[in-house]
């Protein structure tokens, strides 16, 4: 670990804001085959005065929240003299709350389903000592030796967003717009705590790929330069001799990270997200401190190029990048695509800093790059990157990643990319973390009108299921699919989801 980076980031603590919210409302989660995931929430009324052994009631909180919780449990006139027995079950979208955690069937770790039954030994304020990420309790009371009182059900939400510097859009924009962008904005507050979290439900993590969109996002919502600086000094300590920056690191009980998590694409987007910090904050002491951690990890990338100057990939499939979660998707094409873009934001940021011989360099493999990917990862009779590097596949993540990374554009990339949008032969986009990528694309083209109805289309559809936030991954004809094999671990408040307020805020209002 490197120390000085480690106490820069210990520097860069941001304060964190709170706010209590309570209810007393409670909702009847019903089978409804229109709702995502076949459930959702009706409302009933007020949570009950006097509760006994065998009730239950789900409290909804109008919101997502993240934060702790607390109660009150009182007698109901005679003593209690045997402990209160409860079990919560919190859940950020309805069919958490319906579905029976017992028939979970998933690849992670079940403890991430939070199910907790707890013993209330006296009466008075009850302070749950772990944080939730949730919208709906439902509240089961297992045994309690006589009626019982409960009341006073609040959450203390914390986050480093100052939601008071929020802006809301100008009047006159488009209502659809404007409830994307809240919910979206939401996303990115429960997701921002002492560093940007990927999911505040489940990993907690920092993630570089996340870290990116996170930060681009913040840039236009909350502008919390502190967070962004604590983030990227916190992955630059993290760094070993020629090897890829973890793909994700973890902050307590001290700051730790999986060996066998370096992911190439999210190191040189981990590189792209210093050059977007200087360029939007103009802080020079940081990005002169990081620069040799950028330096480096693009250098493992270019001693990667094979003799037609195409990106190799490790042996460790993490390494050889992530893109998506779609099934069996070959990376290739797309990391290649990854380290051009990279190149393209770099290289401003090396002049920019007085590393003349490093934009040089730089440039070189860039040529050498984009003369490859041109040569040999595209297939002129069909009009797409069809390679034998990829084995022949047909994505659109690789076309879009190409069209990133510059090796493509005008009528002809349009007509690329609307082709494999259409093609029953092409692997789609599953998580809205590439789906950014697709309209980032469609912007980079020109195709204004296109992203901003894909924008519509895709997180719109959240919006109408009725999302506080946006989700992990969402395939909207396909709602099961699920990269751990079960739904229900999905984390439905998701750092990667968060973006469409950077396109609806720079270019759409």
């Amino acid at each position: 670990m490197n120390r000085l980076f480690l106490d820069r980031a210990e520097q860069n603590i941001p304060p964190l804001f709170s706010q209590t919210v309570t209810t007393e409302k409670t909702v009847e989660i019903v089978a409804d085959e229109k709702a995502f995931l076949g459930y959702s929430a009706h409302a009933l009324g007020s949570m009950p005065e006097v509760v006994k052994a065998g009730d239950r009631f789900v409290l909804d909180f109008g919101r997502h929240c993240v934060g702790k919780v607390s109660f009150e449990v009182r007698d109901n006139g005679r003593y209690l003299d045997a402990p209160v027995r409860l079990k919560l079950k919190f859940g950020e979208v309805p069919y958490e709350i319906a579905r029976d955690y017992a028939t979970y069937h998933g690849d992670l770790c079940s403890s991430w389903l939070t199910e907790d039954i707890i013993n209330v030994d006296r009466i008075g304020t009850v302070e749950l000592p772990r944080r939730y990420s949730f919208r709906y309790i439902e509240v089961t009371v297992l045994a309690t030796p006589r009626p019982t009182r409960l009341s006073d059900f609040s959450v203390v939400c914390e986050t480093s967003a100052d939601t008071a510097n929020w802006k809301s859009l100008p009047e006159g924009t488009d209502p659809e717009l404007v409830e994307i962008d809240r919910v979206a904005a939401a996303t990115l507050r429960d997701c921002m705590q002492s560093a940007y979290e990927d999911g505040p439900k489940r990993d907690r993590r920092l993630w570089s790929g996340d870290l990116y969109l996170q930060a681009l996002t913040d840039q236009v919502l909350f502008d919390n330069a502190m967070l962004a600086r604590r983030c990227l000094y916190l992955f630059a300590a993290c760094e070993e001799e020629k090897e890829y920056l973890p793909g994700c690191l973890y902050q307590y009980p001290e700051v730790t990270f999986d060996k066998d998590m370096n992911i190439s694409d999210y190191a040189m987007l981990y590189c792209v997200s210093l050059a977007d910090y200087y360029f939007h904050t103009e802080d020079q002491k940081t990005a002169m401190e990081l620069f040799p951690v950028v330096k480096r990890q693009m250098q493992i990338s270019i001693d990667l190029m094979d003799k037609n100057g195409i990106i190799g990939m490790l042996e460790n499939s993490w390494e050889g990048g992530f893109i998506d979660w779609a099934p069996n998707l070959k990376h290739n094409t797309a990391v290649q695509g990854v380290f051009l873009y990279a190149l393209e934001r770099l290289i401003p940021l090396a002049e920019a800093l007085g590393e003349s011989e490093t934009a040089k360099a730089w440039r070189e493999a860039q040529a050498k790059a984009m003369d490859g990917a041109k040569k040999y990862l595209y297939c002129e009779k069909c009009n797409a990157f069809i390679n034998a590097y990829d084995g022949k596949q047909y994505s659109v993540q690789a076309q879009v990643w190409m069209i990133l990374g510059g090796v493509i554009d005008g009528e002809k990339g349009k007509q690329m990319l609307k082709e494999a949008l259409v093609s029953p032969d092409s692997i789609k986009p599953v998580t809205p973390y590439m789906h950014h990528y697709l309209v980032a694309a469609m912007v980079k083209l020109g195709m204004m009108e296109e992203a901003l109805a894909h924008i519509k289309e895709y997180w719109g559809a959240m919006v109408k299921y009725g999302a506080d936030t946006f989700w992990e991954v969402f395939v909207d004809h396909n709602p099961d699919v699920s990269p751990y094999n079960d739904p229900v671990m999905h984390s439905f408040c998701h750092a990667w989801s968060c973006s469409p307020s950077y396109f609806i805020r720079k270019y759409f209002v």
